[in-house]
């Protein structure tokens, strides 16, 4: 691990990787901010209709706090807490390096300020003048300090400022008691002094001090931590004595052991690590909340606040801040090993308490949606008669949520296995799961049948699934740069943001592979891996029906702007969410009972899932075809680019492939369910990729290259027959062009405008793609649409009339009147097949 004193080039290493790690999972993370955004537009938000309600009450006095630490998740998960109680939040953070702190960004805050950090030319009091500032600036009533390790004792600091030179409250610790709890060894000497349990501890300044005590004992083990702050050895963990006496020797000797850099031994003790975050009031706990200590501390999940362990370290929080004699106010952390003794009573639980951090925790987090709840403890500070004192009890989370890191997972889950994979030292055993041994007694449960490409395995799908990931980021960052440049250029093609986010769900759907390849067992990751397999094809047959409307509608555009043809599509497109959800749930259901009944049910609801998506795959085939067959009334309505043919041959195509996919899924189901232990030939992998994956991409790639952006690009705000093709809009013109030369011209130069102005439109159609351009393949198409007795005029004025399919006499950019039974006319401009 790199601290201060690490070369340059090694801290340059590093911050190399982490760039290319955060451009690596751009497209995931540009994926999740957008659907962020998206689904708030949807998804109403808690913490503004309570902020919003809280605030419309005549009795409620909004306060002005200050969150420091809000680039931190403990910091911004306070001030959204704050926020969402009705007061006003303001935050602040070091931002260094110019380094843009994240809370910054965030709506529960009003306003930003970034603080100078203190450092050892400077002192802290740079930054303690920074912070008054800010107090005074915005007239701060309280402020909470969410302070990082190497701030603490400058926060104490702050404190006793900030209080004794304006009317701000403060949420954190004096010097005095900071310094305290924050040394390894004066904390275990304040707690053995006020009469609670504590593990053997020793302090030490020599290494001849260590082999002393290693020697006195010859059945304990021991574990070394410096008494100061200092990252290169704070994950070191090594067992002492070691194996032998001379390892010993030699791992002692490689630590900077002195009376200036004392560090503490400690009893090593078996048993689980547990953490705990309080809220301290003067003298009195207000808030907290106990949960399983985790590797790095990366995901949280609370105790239920009722169970005997739980209660155990409140206690022990209430004695020690009681029995210190000191009026406490901050938040109060404490690190706990908990060995449990079997006794003739049952159960015993005996609290070694190992560290405390004088500042607030992650698990704060936990407390999600109980902002007004926990306004109230903070704002018991003040007890200004305002309402905001506390009432007997503490509050713990109510509805406590697991929170996990998502970006920490992706690279111990997925990057590392990647980077392993080819030196060969990727090891399955290193990625055992605690709940691999035995049967599990209790829901999720693991599958019995198999199912299409099996449990994936470290070896074989890894590597092909990694293919595949970068496969679809790369379609994704393709169909993402067409979206942005056709929005650049008012061309509005949601079929390119909806294809992004197939492959964005593609690309999740290949990251949970991974990780269910290096967790076989572990069930929650098997679930969320093939619902996302099964769910994100989804959103291709969608772009394919929306094709296949397009198209109907240009052929048939009296049958196809009928609203009952739009009703089916929009009925259409709400049933398929529908069964989506249908197949999640049943999806999940089944791995979380043992009922037969029910999971004969789940089972009848997978079926119909799949075979309804199925038939939506097949969809476009039957309208398209039956679109040709059925005669039309008008000729076609031209749309995008390119040949019309060419549009149904590209959609048939993709639909195709699609439907392959879905049927065979279907069809295999469909078959008498065999033992996991007994898969049948076609659950082979070759079978799920190809059928899954490939055809796909295969559709993916088809739609970029042949930039079907282009060819079924309809003009925004398309409502009616001739949207299409712009003719309403030319004929819009036309009219407008008319009607201001009705009142100045004689009926002679009517006509004679008249004619210019055809000129002039059919000649500025040819360039704006707004005015009919007629080939001969478009003359082809309308020969079951047009009359027998339809006529074809030169523009010119010439009496010649020949039959709709025999177009001699009309030259390349001749302009042309068309006369068909009934009165209809229309005007245009002649092209061969290599028309605009």
């Amino acid at each position: 691990m790199l601290d201060g004193t690490s070369p340059w080039h090694l801290h340059f290493a590093q911050n190399a990787i982490l760039i290319l790690t955060s451009l690596l999972f751009l497209p995931l993370t540009t994926f999740i901010v957008v659907s962020s955004y998206v689904l708030r537009s949807f998804i109403a938000q808690d913490a503004p209709r309570k902020r919003k309600r809280i605030r419309s009450s005549p009795t409620f006095e909004p306060k002005t706090i200050l969150v420091t630490g809000v680039g931190m998740t403990k910091g911004l998960a306070l001030a959204r807490l704050f926020y969402e109680a009705g007061h006003d939040v303001v935050g602040a953070d070091f931002e260094p390096y110019g380094v843009r702190a994240c809370g910054r960004y965030s709506t529960s805050i009003e306003r930003f300020y970034s603080l100078p950090k203190p450092t050892v030319d400077s002192g802290p009091a740079i930054y303690i003048s920074a912070l008054l500032r800010v107090v005074r600036r915005e007239k701060v009533d309280l402020w909470v300090s969410c302070s990082g390790v190497a701030s603490a004792a400058e926060d104490g600091q702050a404190k006793e400022v900030i209080e004794r030179r304006s009317n701000c409250r403060a949420i954190q610790f004096d010097v005095a008691t900071t310094s305290m709890l924050h040394e390894k060894d004066t904390f275990i000497q304040e707690t053995e002094r006020i009469g609670l349990h504590v593990p053997e501890t020793h302090n030490v300044t020599s290494r001849d001090a260590v082999h002393k005590v290693l020697h006195g004992t010859k059945k304990k083990q021991y574990i070394m931590k410096s008494v100061g702050m200092d990252d290169a050895v704070r994950g070191d963990m090594t067992l002492l004595p070691r194996r032998t006496l001379s390892q010993t020797y030699d791992h002692i000797s490689q630590i900077p052991i002195s009376g200036q850099k004392p560090w503490v031994l400690q009893q090593f003790i078996r048993g689980k690590e547990y953490c705990t975050h309080s809220l301290v009031i003067e003298g009195q706990v207000k808030a907290f909340v106990a949960c399983p200590s985790k590797e790095l501390l990366m995901h949280y999940e609370a105790l239920p606040a009722e169970s005997a362990l739980s209660r155990a370290m409140l206690a022990f929080t209430r004695e020690f801040v009681e029995r210190s004699g000191r009026d406490m106010t901050g938040h109060l952390s404490f690190d706990f090993l908990v060995d449990e003794n079997a006794s003739g009573k049952g159960a015993e639980f005996v609290l070694n308490p190992i560290e405390c951090n004088p500042r607030a925790h992650t698990a704060v987090a936990l407390f999600q949606g109980q902002g007004q709840e926990m306004a109230k403890a903070y704002l018991s500070l003040m007890a200004d008669g305002n309402g905001y004192t506390m009432e007997e009890g503490i509050v713990v989370p109510m509805k406590p949520m697991p929170c996990y890191w998502i970006g920490h997972d992706l690279v111990t889950l997925i990057l590392l296995p990647l980077l392993q994979l080819p030196m060969g030292r990727l090891d399955l055993r290193n990625y055992r799961d605690v709940s691999n041994s035995g049967q599990p007694q209790h829901a999720p449960y693991p599958p019995k049948d198999a199912s299409l490409g099996g449990v994936p395995t470290v070896d074989t799908d890894i590597p092909i699934t990694a293919v595949f990931l970068f496969l679809f980021i790369c379609g994704a960052v393709a169909n993402m740069t067409i979206f942005q440049l056709n929005k650049k250029r008012g061309h509005k093609f949601v079929m390119s943001g909806m294809m992004f986010g197939f492959c964005m769900a593609r690309v999740t759907t290949c990251v949970m592979r991974i990780v269910w390849a290096t967790r076989p067992r572990h069930i929650p990751i098997a679930i969320a891996a093939q619902i996302f397999v099964a769910a994100g094809v989804v959103l291709l047959f969608v772009v394919n029906l929306i094709f296949t409307q397009r198209i109907i509608r240009a052929a048939h555009p009296n049958f196809g702007w009928q609203p009952f043809f739009s009703y089916f599509f929009k009925a259409t497109y709400v049933l398929i969410v529908i069964t989506l959800i249908m197949l999640i749930t049943a999806n999940v259901q089944s791995f979380y009972t043992l009922n037969n009944n029910t999971k004969r049910i789940d089972r009848s609801i997978i079926l119909y899932g799949q075979t309804f998506y199925t038939i939506i795959s097949f969809l476009p085939f039957p309208m398209i075809i039956g679109g040709l067959i059925i005669p039309r009334k008008t000729r076609v309505e031209k749309f995008g680019s390119g040949h019309f043919k060419s549009k149904i041959i590209i959609l048939l195509s993709a639909a195709f492939l699609l439907c392959l996919g879905a049927s065979f899924r279907v069809g295999t189901n469909y078959k008498t369910p065999r033992p996991l232990s007994d898969p049948p030939e076609y659950y082979n992998r070759a079978c799920f990729y190809i059928f899954n994956f490939v055809v796909e991409y295969i559709v993916i790639i088809l739609y970029i290259v042949v930039r079907v952006d282009l060819r079924f690009y309809v003009p925004n705000g398309s409502k009616k027959a001739g949207d299409y093709s712009g003719i309403n809009a030319l004929r819009a013109k036309e009219e407008e062009t008319t009607n201001s030369n009705s009142g100045r011209v004689s009926n002679s130069e009517k006509r004679s405008n008249s004619g210019r102005n055809s000129a002039r439109l059919s000649i500025s159609a040819r360039f704006s793609n707004v005015a009919r351009v007629l080939s001969e393949e478009e003359v082809f198409d309308n020969a079951l649409a047009a009359p027998k007795d339809a006529t074809w005029t030169p523009a010119t004025g010439s009496s010649e009339e020949v039959g709709v399919t025999e177009h001699a006499g009309l030259e390349r950019g001749q302009l042309f009147g068309i006369s068909i039974a009934g009165g209809e006319s229309r005007r245009g401009t002649y092209y061969d097949t290599q028309h605009v």
